[in-house]
């Protein structure tokens, strides 16, 4: 009987159906080819898969250094990866439901009867006396399982749901690694970037020091009016107030690269803040197909993960309606003195079945089909935002920073001119056949563009980290 209870039990649970929707992913369509490609852009671009450690085209140890570090200690990351570990835990709770629970109950009691109550030794009355000592000892060794078996697969989606929720988790971090390299790299650059154009400030404002002091002494002399020497000095105001901001984004740029690789703000501060030049943009940048984009994106596989989950839900929802099938048993042993307890005749088991059918839940069953599949319908069109948003983000940064490139290309022109019109301009100041002024002010016209280029050039690159985060590249190391 025993066995032939079970064998059936095994039967249903393995050819149990499974209602409500099954899962596809949904079909990625994106075109191959990026808008910016074209031939004024090739010379920039290649069309290879991105790389993973796309930091290391800067070709900067200390950059690869503070990126190391934020992996291996952002606070941010670890909690991302506790996420995970939770999760991974829920579904393992959840799958638990797929088989027998089995318990062991062991159990002593000592129970004191009334004497005027039901069971008394005491007779009389209505009642038919019946004979139980005034103090009773019961032992108890027991087994004790049941199993709800899972027929309609209410159990199943349950895992597929914890499943993609693990995926989720795990997507959800990637989109975090990539937004952490992204930041420190942006970090990084932008405090090497903003050392370079201090110096070229201060020099700037030495060459307009230089400047006020001839002023001056032309002003003695009655070369020049007072109105020429206090524009120069309002000039060397304006650069001198243009240093402390630049003094203080260097700072803040180092504190945030220490908390962001879990040190205390000052951590770096020794090591970062001797000048070192501003890493050179790469000769070409490998971008990938576009239609390759969809699939690196962590953020847009994590939507995708979101659409999985609520489809899992509306099986669970459908499943709800059908009955539910469960078995338990009980067995052991049972004895009023413990040296009597294991054996053969303090044996005892019980087996028992239910079927739960619903009849009337007022609604709340079909409430819940409802919104279960209200949020399949929302999160497909989060997705769909999702991937039109990649797209969008993709094809911007990558146009932007071609754009920083012609810039940067004009301007390094502009530089070269001005450099060579300075040296011959020196070469004829030392001739004498110019003044010292008309030098001093073609350096300071030279400065201000080299300001100019280095700004651009910090743009540029931060630029190209943005690039390659939306590129969605990064995380494929940590995988």
């Amino acid at each position: 009987m025993k066995s032939a209870l079970f064998r059936f039990s095994w039967l249903l649970a393995a050819f149990g159906c499974m209602v409500g929707p099954d899962y596809h992913p949904p079909h990625l369509d994106s075109p191959t080819q990026w808008e910016s490609l074209n031939e004024s852009s090739a010379a920039h671009l290649m069309t290879k898969k991105p790389l993973a450690k796309w930091w290391e085209v800067f070709k900067d140890a200390l950059l690869d250094k503070y990126i190391r570090l934020a992996m291996e200690n952002n606070n941010d990351l670890r909690a991302a990866e506790s996420n995970i570990l939770a999760a991974r835990a829920l579904r393992q709770i959840v799958s638990s439901k797929l088989y027998p629970q089995l318990d062991l109950d062991l159990n002593a009691t000592r129970t004191a009867y009334s004497q005027n109550g039901l069971f008394s030794t005491l007779g009389g009355g209505a009642l038919p006396t019946v004979q139980v000592p005034r103090f009773l000892n019961l032992f108890n060794a027991l087994f004790a399982a049941s199993w709800e078996i899972d027929l309609f697969g209410k159990t199943r989606r349950l895992v597929e749901a914890a499943e993609a929720w693990v995926g989720r988790t795990t997507e959800r971090k990637n989109d975090l690694i990539i937004s952490l390299l992204a930041e420190v790299a942006e970090n990084y650059l932008e405090v090497r970037g903003n050392q370079n154009l201090l110096a070229l400030r201060q020099e700037n404002v030495a060459l307009l020091e230089k400047t006020l002091a001839i002023e001056q002494k032309r002003f003695e002399t009655g070369y020049v009016n007072a109105f020429d020497v206090a524009q120069i000095e309002a000039e060397l105001a304006l650069a001198r107030a243009a240093i402390p901001p630049l003094q203080s984004h260097i700072y803040t740029g180092i504190y945030a690269l220490s908390v962001l690789t879990g040190q205390y703000p000052g951590a770096f501060t020794e090591e970062m803040l001797p000048i070192e030049p501003l890493p050179k943009e790469p000769a070409i940048v490998r971008v990938g197909l576009q239609s390759d984009l969809l699939r690196r994106r962590p953020d847009v596989r994590e939507k995708e993960r979101e659409l999985a989950t609520a489809t899992a839900f509306v099986g669970v929802a459908v499943a709800s309606f059908y009955p539910s099938f469960s078995l338990s048993a009980d067995g052991g042993f049972q004895s009023l003195a413990i040296k009597e307890l294991f054996q053969k005749n303090s044996k005892t088991w019980s087996l028992g079945t239910d079927l739960l059918m619903p009849l009337f839940r007022g609604g709340r069953l079909v409430g819940q089909l409802h919104a279960s599949e209200a949020s399949v319908a929302a999160a497909a069109f989060a997705y769909q935002q999702t991937v039109l948003n990649a797209l969008e983000e993709a094809e911007t940064t990558l146009a932007v920073y071609l754009q920083d490139l012609f810039k940067i290309n004009h301007l390094q022109h502009n530089v070269a001119w001005n450099r060579e019109k300075v040296a011959l301009t020196r070469r004829r100041y030392e001739s004498g056949l110019v003044s010292l002024m008309e030098w001093l002010n073609l350096k300071r016209e030279l400065n201000g563009v080299e300001q100019n280029l280095l700004q651009s050039r910090i743009t540029s690159l931060v630029d190209l980290v943005s690039l390659y985060k939306a590129l969605g590249g990064g995380w494929e190391e940590e995988e």
